[in-house]
Order: structure tokens, then C-alpha cells, then sequence
């Protein structure tokens, strides 16, 4: 059974690349050796591993060599190729050249379009030994890294400089060098400090032993089983529990190659800072797991990640101790600096802090969020106090200018909450000023108060607003502004349930409206339509998450809606109306009315309807029905019950498919055929009502 082996050794790949490197490292062996015909689908084995020194991937059971190939070439048609007198013509020269023999020697091929000249080419397999060197040249180059580096006088391009390379076939070193003259071997490195030297390895066995004996875990979901059991352990020992998400626990996976969680600590007199400080400095500044007990509260100690096993641990824990006292210690000073004066005179700072050139500074930025909050409000009622929103408002970014948050980024809002509460702001704006940055992705909560969400709204459509009023819009991948972000946590406020009820289009024209005038470049109307779909777009992708199609989506936004929830309620309603027994017929039907309608060539759109022209018993069945039916789908969209107009919608079905079995729509009589067109517009009104059924899968 063939059996391949490929390491590439390297300087520390940055730990949120490893996985996504491991993955393609696997993805594209597999694209290759199938390109190749060297993929067996019954044998052929593909694995890959990682750590932040090295990629691996073994093969096994593919195949030794490639199948022969037959090519045949066609040529031009006989009748082409030859004159009168049977001597070859140039084009049939022309094409025996090419196949680098003589006219004489080409074959005649029988199709239905004729007889053509043609040529059978054998191609014989070339051995694996003799392609996996192109194909691993090819993977090197194609590695999505999102940044590459050269080293030295080298061409070759890679996430950090490559310092050695295993490539092993059935035992034998396979013959690869790179660009840059590194010639692969069978001699691998383990790990950088506790290994005692290099190790030669003849199979994908032989190599796994190596990394054992190197002290190198190789397995991803090896070092992070190691890690989560560890810190357990660890903190189980304190009379407490981790902390432990999955993103800090594949960090730490891919920092190291051979994982030794240890216990660390920090002074209690600590703990008299806003726990998310402490939190933050441990988890995302130094990697370390903070430890509580059962209601949440910290613990003056930690679990840390060593990528190296000592017989006395004491040194290596003092280091990590000392590192997150610095941390702790500045975060102490700044507590203490912050909050000898009230958050609001820091407010005037905000204008030397500039939010984007055109849009003007943060103090430019809060006024219009404070004018649109209040705005929104006055939808609330009564529901909010409107000087709550508007202290929310006019503090929910002076905390940016805060020595804290200068430290800790990560903790804007938050610490404005705190701040806020010292200078005896309600719980209510507290909680506002805190929460005003949620949504902040998918799995992101909303605000909890809905003043929280008056301030996030007001907040997330200035910004888009002003970014697509001076042409600023995401291209690509490049979104500099979260614009993406933004327009979801909008559209995730606006479908809540809980929350207050707004109508998209008068949103963003009042952010429109809160800019000074000359600030946006392009006019309400232009901002306002290009945010609409670009909101609609996000609002696809977020109900597409959520299970439902895009037909049904797609069948809801063409008619123009702005109320979001009640897009969602529709669509919903939509993906129920799928599960009826005349679905498929009245989408059929639908579908039938909507082309005839479009291509007919008369003004039937102005044609009034004449009931007493009905030629036929059908029409005036389906007429009545539908008269009928629009009362009854009316009163139920009128209070949101889509689910009760659908299935009213659907009773139309037996009329729908009397009247096209009976009557011909395009009449000869001109009178008969605008009458019959304006009926069928009028049976599209009454299910566009709910939606465009044409628009949906059969």
C-alpha cells in the first residue's frame, strides 16, 4: 500500500493561522492527488496535524502510478479535408503537424455530424514518485496565508521562513527541493527546547513515534484535551472552576507543542477592580484562564499554558505572576485616575478625537447619536424615560477617553458603565452606556434595557449612514468600519420581539436628517435606497442562517417592505405555506399569471375590471372567490396573521385552475383579452399581499 509522508518545518506559525494552514494542508492534497488520478476513493487515506513548528500530512493507500490515458484528437471534416482530387487540403496538413505525424497516418471518426479526420494519442501514467514533487510545489505556492514573509535572498513565500522539510514515499526520501534550494530529508526536529537532537524517521509510524520521543503533542485535539483537563484540575484544586471558552483554549493549543497548565497568582487587593479588567488582562492580553468560584466571583489566582516541562515549575509561574502584576498594576493607577472626575467632563475631550475625517470628530459623532436616540425614543412612548436616553446617549463614548480604556480597548462601554455609576447615574443609563456596543457579532446578546437599544440603534445608523453618504461601502473583504456588523446588529434589534417597532425607511431617514447639512455627499434619497439593500442583503444572510431559503426571502423583499419584523413574519409564514398540498399548484399558477402579465403587450394595468363582460361561468367564479378571499387575507394582514391569509390564499386553488382550464386568457377579442388580464392582476394583488407566490421553488 503506497504510503506518503510531507512535513514542513517552520518558525512559530501565529496561533489564528495553525488551524486554518492544517486544514488546507489536507484539502489541497486531496485536489491535487484527485487532479493527478492518484486518489482511490475505496483506500486513500488523507490526514492532517500541526503545531506552531511544523505541518504534517500523511497519505496512505493511493495509487503507485497513474492509469494509462487515451486522447483523441479531432480534426477537420473530411469533406474539408481533402479537394476534389482526394490530396489533403492545408487544413488536414495543418492538424497532422500538430499530432506530429503524416496525413497518411490519421483515422477517420464516424459522429452524427459527419466523418471527421482523427488521431489517438497514448499517454502512459507517470509514477507518484515522479508527480508528488509538482504537486507539492503547487500546494506551497497556493497556502491562503492572510500574510506571507521571504527571508534572505529567497523567492519562495511562506507564513514564517522554512527551516527543514520531510517528505518520505514508501520508506524512500522522496527527491523535492524548493524554489529557494531547500531539499527535503527524513530528518525531522522535535521540540525546540526539550528535544536532544533531530530525528530520522522512514514512515508515518516511525515519524509519530519521533514526535512522542521529541516531546511534541502533534494532534491538535490532543493539546487542547491536555489543557481543558489541566486547568480543570487545577482549578478544581483551588475550591473553584475556569473560566474556559473554546476560542482561549485553541489559542493556547496552537502556542504549544507540548502543553503543562500550572497555577499561578496575583495579590487579592486586585479584586477591588471591575472584574472584567482582571478577566481581560488574564484572558486576552496574557492567555491565561482566570478561576471563580460558583456565583461567578474571581479568584486571586489563575491556570497558564507552558510549552515547556521544567522539574521545578516555581521560576516559569514567577514569570507569568510578574507579567500580569505590570498588567494589573496599570489597571489599578487608571481605576483610581479615571474616577476623580465625573464621566461627563470628559466629554469636551471627545472633540479632539477624530471619528472619520469627513464625519467629524466623536463629539460631532455623540450629538448626532443623542439627537437620533431622542428621536427614536418619542416611538417608545411611554415605555422610556426620554432623559435617560438622552444622558445614555450624550455619555456612551466619553469613557474612549479614559486611561483605562486606553489600556483595555477591549472594555469600552463597559467601563463607561462603571464610571457612570460612580458619578450616580441611573441603573438604567448605566446599564445603557454598558450595553450600547451589543450586538457586537452573531453570538453577541442585545442590549437588555431598551434604552440599551435606542442608544445601540442610534449609534450602529449614524455610522452607516455617514459611511455611505460619503461613498465610504464595503468592497470585498475590506469593511475598515464594521459596516457588516452594523447593519446586522440593526436588523437583530429591529426583529426582536421584545423591542419597540420601527419602519426601516424612517430610521435612516432620521439619521440622515441628524447630520449637518453638507456633511453627507450624496442626498437623503440616494443614501437612503443604497442602505436599504445593503440592509436587505445582511437581512438575507441572517434569515438564510436562521433555515429559511432564499426563494422565500427573495419572494418577500420584492415588495418593498421596511418593517423587518414583519419581513420575518412573513417568511415565516411562507416556509409553513411549503407544507401544504397546493403549494406546488398555486406557485405554478402564480408563476403562469406573472409571465402572461408581463408579456402582454396591452395596458391592462389601466384597464378597468367589467364584471358584467365575463364571457365564461369560470370568470366570474374566480372573481368572486377572490373578492371573496382579499376581505377576509386583509383583515388577517392587517393584525400580522400571514399564516390565516396564506391558507385563505390557498383555497383559491380549484377556481385558479378551473378558469385556466376553460378560458384562453389571449383571446382574439381585444375587450375579452384586457378584461381576463386585469382579472389575473387582480389574483396577483390579492396573494401579493402577503408575497410574490411567483417568486417561490415549485
Amino acid at each position: 500500500m503506497t504510503e506518503f509522508l510531507w512535513e514542513i518545518g517552520c518558525e512559530e506559525i501565529p496561533a489564528g493561522m495553525l488551524a486554518g494552514g492544517i486544514g488546507f494542508l489536507a484539502e489541497a492534497m486531496e485536489r491535487h492527488l484527485r487532479e493527478a488520478g492518484l486518489y482511490l476513493a475505496a483506500t486513500t487515506r488523507i490526514e492532517s496535524e500541526g503545531t506552531p513548528r511544523r505541518l504534517m500530512v500523511s497519505v496512505t493507500g493511493m495509487g503507485d502510478r497513474q492509469a494509462d490515458r487515451v486522447e483523441e484528437m479531432r480534426g477537420p471534416p473530411v469533406d474539408r479535408a481533402f479537394d476534389a482530387m482526394g490530396r489533403p487540403t492545408k487544413a488536414a496538413e495543418g492538424f497532422a503537424r500538430s499530432c506530429g505525424v503524416s496525413v497518411d497516418q490519421l483515422q477517420r471518426l464516424e459522429t452524427a455530424k459527419g466523418t471527421y479526420l482523427c488521431h489517438t494519442i497514448q499517454q502512459p501514467g507517470q509514477e507518484t514518485a515522479q508527480l508528488l514533487p509538482g504537486i507539492m510545489t503547487r500546494i506551497l505556492e497556493e497556502f491562503p496565508w492572510p500574510k506571507t514573509q521571504r527571508w534572505g535572498a529567497g523567492r519562495m513565500r511562506f507564513v514564517r521562513p522554512v527551516g527543514w522539510m520531510v517528505a518520505v514515499l514508501n520508506g524512500a526520501t522522496l527527491p523535492f527541493v524548493t524554489v529557494d534550494g531547500l531539499a527535503a530529508g527524513r530528518q525531522t526536529q522535535g521540540h525546540r527546547f526539550m528535544a536532544r537532537g533531530p530525528f530520522e524517521v522512514s514512515g508515518i509510524a516511525d515519524y509519530r513515534k519521533a514526535m512522542i520521543a521529541g516531546r511534541v503533542v502533534l494532534e491538535m485535539a490532543r493539546r487542547r484535551q491536555i489543557i481543558e483537563e489541566g486547568v480543570h484540575r487545577l482549578a478544581a484544586g483551588e475550591g473553584g472552576q475556569a473560566l474556559v471558552s473554546a476560542e482561549l483554549l485553541l489559542e493556547n493549543a496552537n502556542l504549544t507543542e507540548w502543553p503543562q497548565p500550572l497555577l499561578g497568582r496575583f495579590d487579592p487587593t486586585y479584586l477591588a477592580i471591575p472584574p472584567e479588567v482582571l478577566t481581560t488582562s488574564m484572558k486576552n492580553h496574557q492567555k491565561y484562564f482566570p478561576i471563580t468560584d460558583a456565583k461567578g466571583a474571581l479568584f486571586p489566582c489563575f491556570v497558564a499554558i507552558s510549552n515547556s516541562e521544567v522539574t521545578d515549575a516555581t521560576l516559569v509561574v514567577r514569570g507569568y505572576e510578574r507579567v500580569l502584576r505590570a498588567r494589573l498594576e496599570d489597571a489599578a493607577f487608571y481605576w483610581a485616575e479615571d474616577r476623580k472626575q465625573p464621566l461627563e467632563n470628559r466629554l469636551d475631550l471627545l472633540k479632539k478625537v477624530v471619528f472619520q475625517a469627513r464625519l467629524g470628530s466623536l463629539y460631532d459623532k455623540t450629538e448626532r447619536i443623542e439627537r437620533l436616540a431622542l428621536r427614536l425614543a418619542q416611538g417608545a412612548g411611554h415605555r422610556v424615560d426620554p432623559n435617560h436616553v438622552r444622558l445614555a446617549a450624550r455619555l456612551c463614548k466619553c469613557d474612549l477617553v479614559t486611561g483605562m480604556v486606553g489600556q483595555f480597548p477591549e472594555l469600552q462601554g463597559i467601563m463607561g458603565g462603571y464610571y457612570a455609576q460612580h458619578s450616580g447615574a441611573d441603573p438604567v443609563v448605566v446599564r445603557a452606556i454598558r450595553e450600547h456596543y451589543r450586538p457586537q457579532g452573531a453570538a453577541d446578546g442585545l442590549p437588555e434595557n431598551l434604552e440599551g437599544r435606542l442608544v445601540s440603534m442610534a449609534d450602529k445608523l449614524d455610522t452607516l449612514v455617514g459611511c455611505f453618504g460619503i461613498g465610504l461601502v464595503p468592497t470585498g473583504a475590506k469593511d475598515p468600519f464594521a459596516l457588516r456588523r452594523a447593519a446586522l446588529g440593526v436588523i437583530r434589534i429591529l426583529l426582536d420581539d421584545g423591542g419597540v417597532r420601527f419602519r426601516l425607511l424612517g430610521v435612516l431617514e432620521s439619521a440622515w436628517d441628524a447630520f449637518a447639512p453638507g456633511v453627507l455627499e450624496l442626498s437623503r434619497r440616494q443614501t437612503v435606497d443604497n442602505l436599504m439593500a445593503f440592509i436587505y442583503g445582511r437581512l438575507q444572510n441572517h434569515l438564510k442562517t436562521h433555515g429559511f431559503e432564499h426563494d422565500l426571502i427573495d419572494s418577500v423583499q420584492v415588495l418593498g417592505l421596511d418593517d423587518l419584523l414583519d419581513v420575518r413574519q412573513r417568511v415565516g409564514a411562507l416556509d409553513q405555506f411549503k407544507k401544504l398540498p397546493s403549494y406546488g399548484a398555486l406557485v405554478a399558477a402564480n408563476k403562469r399569471i406573472a409571465n402572461i402579465l408581463q408579456k402582454a403587450t396591452e395596458d391592462w394595468q389601466h384597464h378597468p375590471l367589467d364584471v358584467a363582460a365575463f364571457a365564461d361561468a369560470t370568470e366570474k367564479v374566480l372573481f368572486e372567490q377572490v373578492e371573496t378571499t382579499a376581505q377576509v387575507v386583509g383583515a388577517a394582514v392587517a393584525r400580522g396573521s400571514y399564516g390565516v391569509a396564506l391558507d385563505h390564499l390557498a383555497r383559491l386553488r380549484p377556481a385558479i385552475d378551473a378558469f385556466f382550464e376553460q378560458v384562453l386568457v389571449m383571446d382574439p377579442d381585444p375587450f375579452k383579452r384586457l378584461n381576463r388580464l386585469a382579472l389575473l392582476s387582480r389574483v396577483r394583488g390579492v396573494f401579493q399581499n402577503v408575497a410574490d407566490v411567483s417568486r417561490l421553488e415549485g
